[in-house]
């Protein structure tokens, strides 16, 4: 037996001893129940407060079983995950389950934040769950917030129209979904904002030594693979500045074929770098 939440499990006895002494408080005058309604109330407090820490703990020691449904699903929109096989395959899923588990997704309009759909919840994880295969970390640190706003946004550090925001010190991340959405489905003609700001955070967090892939970083090259110019992807990021080792990076994510074919010595290198 699956279970999904063991805060949720262990909230169910507190709760009813807190109901429990509730009654006797309010409906016989046992007043001397009242003071051990601390202990329950206490307890549902803290599970309330830590609860994905302890869901996570929990499915580490006990993955959740991978939905088939959603398996199809990202076979159909992942070519890397339709490409698994056996042991990988399952570690990708209890990966890809546990970052779901572990990271909080917000959609943010006007004047409220709401959660995300499930499908495309795991859209997003398999990016960084995809680029970590070969770490044991693949949180990617403390980056535990993602926040998603439907179109280019503005932010108090930066007041002008974007389309993605890392902030490794805060663990936040801020996308726009109609450039992704995009390029999900025309990757040859627009570039994947969320595939940036993921890597960006990578290369942030782990700090690995770059020097053997700095060379292969520049826009002659990144033109040559995907077909991107220097202000075409400005202008889809909305940013001042662009890093092309970012960009090179996730081009081996994104256009793994193309960088096979176009610049091979590209890919042998970014080959032993990401593994």
């Amino acid at each position: 037996m699956n279970i999904y939440s063991i805060s949720h499990l262990l909230a169910g006895p507190f709760a009813l001893l807190a109901l429990y002494l509730g009654y006797n408080t309010l409906t016989i005058d046992d007043y001397q129940h009242s003071i051990w309604l601390i202990l329950p109330i206490t307890a549902l407090v803290l599970l309330y407060l830590f609860k994905p820490q302890l869901d996570y703990w929990w499915h580490t020691k006990f993955p959740v079983k991978f939905d088939e449904k959603l398996g199809e699903f990202l076979a159909t929109k992942n070519p890397y995950y339709a490409s698994l096989e056996g042991e990988e395959k399952t570690k990708f899923q209890n990966r890809l389950n546990l970052y779901m588990e572990a990271r909080d997704f917000k959609a943010v309009g006007t004047n409220e934040q709401r959660d995300i759909p499930y499908d495309l919840k795991a859209m997003l994880s398999s990016i960084p769950v995809q680029m970590t295969m070969h770490k044991d970390d693949f949180l990617v640190g403390d980056m535990d917030r993602i926040f998603l706003y439907k179109h280019p946004f503005p932010t108090p550090g930066m007041q002008f129209l974007h389309t993605v925001e890392t902030h490794v010190e805060d663990g936040v991340f801020i996308f726009s979904l109609n450039e992704y959405q995009a390029a999900i489905h025309e990757p040859e003609k627009f570039y994947n904002n969320i595939w940036y700001g993921f890597m960006d955070a990578y290369l942030k967090v782990f700090k690995d030594d770059t020097s053997a892939i700095e060379g292969f970083a520049n826009f002659e090259n990144i033109k040559k693979i995907g077909k991107y110019t220097q202000e075409y992807i400005l202008r889809i990021l909305g940013l001042k500045a662009v890093d092309p080792l970012v960009v090179i990076c996730a081009l081996y994510f994104t256009h793994n074929k193309q960088m096979q074919t176009n610049s091979p010595e590209t890919y042998q290198a970014m080959s032993q770098f990401f593994s």
